[in-house]
């Protein structure tokens, strides 16, 4: 293919290539401009570019250039004419012939020397009125990128201008979709690269915020910035990063989530080791503590790595509310985390295995309310997760203006269709529901799938060996946790390793920020924050 590119010397050729090599699709657009004697071509893709733009800025901007080279070569025809009159009238008076002279090398000087496309395209360069406009090779850079990413590619003989003249194809920035808050900014990144980056930097006005970029996937060439505070992050895990990045070869890389199962460090854990977050205010949170950030071309999600377990359990609502009230929010998150994952395997470990644990009373309550229910607990149990399952299912892919009414209407109709007809106990209704709610407290969808899985792990061993199978389960779980890494860090920070600080700092509660002076070590040698001495 490159020798086929160097065989490329006129625009014509160029043109030709461009349609072979597309099969003449439909949406490039091939226009001719008229330049002096010769002719430029003006290539763009219909669906991808502002016509406006193209016909008030680019269009103007060739007939304008156009225009000035007919009036130099006019003027070229009036210095020659001055030749000849000069070479004609030797007699004249030595004042006259200097006047001449003088008019002569003006307009020598009027006329460059350069030849008449390096006139045209320096000239484009210098009056188009757009925010991007480059110079490219036929044979080193790939045109087809620059077409397909809103470009203007303006071809005369073997030169080529691409010129940024992208159109709208982006929604405006909304109040965030999923990581919904009462208090804190309201905007949400979008699928526009640019307004992503915007949206960091508006928020982090540093010189050493620093954004490298990079191309990855063969045929989408998607965009993937990385993004980080260079005089707070470890060089080594921009390098570690960068690595990774490199190795990624893959056909197309259509959202964020690709990246993140391409570079996951532990892909056999169900728990997610980066962060996807669609708040702008959280990710320059992290990219103060020493992370880092990759935004991804046409995806609403920005990636923050390394991550910890307790990133995914912590909000960074958290930090626009009052220190001291945090910490009652945060254990309340917890104990729900533990209620989602233990309770349903906890009730069929004590209602079959373990009765001798259950007071008397309340053992005969439930004894009484499974009474002509015709399955075993666990089974209860299992078809009741299922139902709700795909109720939450379903509220993700019914509109939204109905999906809540649905799933309240259905888990209602549902639940007491099945007491009614016995198949299940009021008391197993009582359970799930309380599992399932509990679960509602955590946004991110990666840790809500891990969290299902081990909750039919645990109802398994449950099933299996009553409470010793909750036990089991749980050293299954912990030792996971503990042996999962996130870019080299460990996930379960500040636990493991222990960090007595950390532990009250970031899980029990938050620092007052008045007096948050340092950062952590595990993310950063920076440790101390600037500091503003109070006035007495």
């Amino acid at each position: 293919m490159e020798e086929n590119k160097e065989s490329l010397k006129t625009s014509e050729d160029i043109v030709n290539y461009i349609k072979s090599s597309t099969s003449n699709s439909t949406d490039l657009v091939y226009r001719k401009v008229q330049v002096l004697d010769d002719i430029l071509y003006v290539v763009y893709s219909e669906a991808m570019t502002s016509t406006v733009v193209i016909s008030d800025f680019v269009i103007r901007s060739i007939k304008e250039v156009s225009t000035e080279e007919e009036k130099k070569q006019k003027l070229s025809t009036i210095q020659n004419d001055l030749d000849l009159y000069i070479d004609d009238n030797l007699e004249l008076e030595k004042s006259k012939a200097a006047k001449f002279q003088k008019k002569k090398d003006n307009l020598k000087t009027k006329i460059a020397s350069e030849n008449l496309t390096d006139k045209i395209v320096n000239k484009l360069e210098e009056n188009i009125s757009i925010s991007k406009a480059k110079r490219i090779d036929i044979v080193q850079d790939d045109i087809f990128y620059y077409i397909f990413s809103g470009f203007t590619c303006i071809i005369y003989n073997k030169e080529i201008l691409a010129v940024e003249t992208k159109g709208a194809l982006d929604r405006s920035i909304n109040i965030p979709s999923v990581e919904n808050n009462i208090k804190g900014p309201k905007d949400a990144f979008t699928e526009n690269y640019q307004t992503n980056v915007g949206l960091i930097r508006k928020r982090i006005k540093s010189e050493k915020l620093v954004l490298e970029e990079n191309l990855i996937g063969r045929r989408s060439k998607t965009k993937v910035g990385m993004m980080y505070v260079s005089d707070i992050v470890r060089p080594g895990i921009v390098k570690y990063i960068k690595n990774k990045l490199k190795k990624i070869d893959i056909d197309a890389i259509l959202d964020s989530n690709y990246i993140m199962e391409l570079l996951e460090d532990s892909n056999k854990t169900s728990f997610p080791t980066m962060v996807s977050t669609e708040r702008p205010d959280l990710v320059s949170y992290y990219l103060l503590q020493g992370r880092v950030a990759l935004v991804v071309e046409n995806s609403p999600f920005v990636l923050v790595l390394p991550a910890f377990m307790r990133d995914f359990l912590n909000n960074v609502e958290d930090n626009y509310q009052k220190s001291l009230d945090i910490t009652l929010t945060k254990i309340i998150r917890y104990v729900a985390f533990v209620i989602t994952i233990f309770t349903p395997a906890v009730y069929i470990a004590l209602t079959t295995f373990n009765q001798e644990a259950i007071p008397t009373d309340l053992l005969v309550s439930f004894v009484s309310q499974r009474k002509g229910v015709p399955f075993p607990a666990f089974l209860e149990a299992f078809l009741m997760i299922l139902s709700f399952e795909i109720l939450r299912e379903g509220d993700y892919r019914v509109p939204n203006s109905s999906g809540s009414t649905l799933s309240i209407v259905g888990a209602l109709i549902l639940g007491d269709a099945a007491v009614s007809a016995g198949i299940v106990s009021p008391i197993m209704i009582i359970v799930i529901a309380i599992t399932m709610i509990s679960g509602l407290m955590f946004v991110d969808v990666n840790l809500l799938n891990a969290l299902r899985s081990w909750r039919i792990i645990f109802l398994i061993l449950a099933s299996i060996a009553g409470i010793i199978g909750v036990g089991v389960a749980t050293i299954m779980l912990f030792t996971k946790i503990a042996n999962t890494t996130s870019f080299t860090k460990a996930f379960s920070y500040p636990i493991s390793p222990i960090n007595i600080k950390g532990i009250i700092g970031k899980v029990l509660k938050r620092e007052n920020i008045s007096n948050d002076f340092q950062r952590e070590s595990i993310l950063t040698d920076n440790i101390t924050k600037y500091r503003i001495d109070k006035e007495n």
